[in-house]
């Protein structure tokens, strides 16, 4: 009996990336736009040190996408692989989760409420709204925009 043929084994998606301040990085908007990633999700991600053509180093780690994609390479990792603003790194995207699909509509809007510091003036009436439902032991994060 053969064995089966093992194939190579491919990410979503290889990029190269240049290190920005804090060890920023972005992925690429036409990758985003594949994928239907955005602003608030959530992506896994190998990031690649060279020196030349050769891995010096690598590590895994998951992100939170901000705005235009924006991520930031742990500090630690960084650290381990030498990885210093202005290095290019390559980057294999092997997952994502679209935190849409896991906290539904509200949540979303609750969470771009609280990344864009979002506050309310409220009136009186409000304030006693807001109040009246912990005297009916409904116990949640109100959201006026809704």
């Amino acid at each position: 009996m053969s064995q089966p043929k093992r194939g190579i084994i491919e990410p979503l998606a290889k990029f190269h990336a240049q290190v920005y301040r804090n060890g920023r990085i972005a992925v690429p908007k036409n990758e985003r736009d594949y994928y239907g990633l955005d602003q608030h999700d959530i992506v896994e991600l190998i990031v690649r040190k060279y020196e030349g053509d050769k891995i010096i180093g690598r590590g895994w780690f998951l992100a939170q996408l901000t705005v235009r994609g924006v991520l930031t390479i742990p500090l630690g990792l960084r650290r381990e692989l030498s990885i210093s603003d202005g290095d290019f790194v390559e980057v294999l995207l092997i997952g994502f989760i679209r935190i849409e699909d896991v906290i539904g509509d509200h949540g979303l809007r609750i969470m771009k409420a609280l990344r864009s510091n979002e506050y309310k003036l409220i009136s009186e009436e409000d304030e006693k709204r807001l109040l009246s439902m912990l005297s009916k032991g409904i116990y949640h994060i109100s959201y006026f925009g809704e």
